[in-house]
């Protein structure tokens, strides 16, 4: 992983915390401590899924482009469906669909 994406995703991780709960956020991060980069940024899209909410400065772009990076189009490790779901989420806040 590239030193840009990494603080990438760290401040997606940042900008995400006052918005999933406690819990979760403690998994995403552990998952990211522990250079699990792919299932962190996985976890914290399916929370903002779940509460249907979106980080400050949210950019479907940047943030279709991490998950392509990380090769979530092609496997996910908590939802098959993740991309699919991923993409409806992402472009109804960029009202792209």
């Amino acid at each position: 992983m590239t030193k840009n994406l990494y603080k990438k995703l760290k401040h997606y991780i940042a900008l995400s915390e006052s918005l999933i709960s406690k819990h979760d956020l403690k998994e995403v991060q552990h998952f990211f401590e522990h250079g699990e980069y792919e299932m962190a940024f996985e976890g914290l899209v399916i929370e903002l899924m779940i509460i249907n909410k979106y980080p400050e400065q949210y950019n479907y772009q940047e943030w279709e482009n991490i998950g392509l990076e990380f090769r979530l189009d092609k496997e996910s490790v908590f939802d098959s469906e993740l991309w699919n779901k991923f993409k409806k989420w992402g472009r109804k806040h960029s009202k792209l669909d």
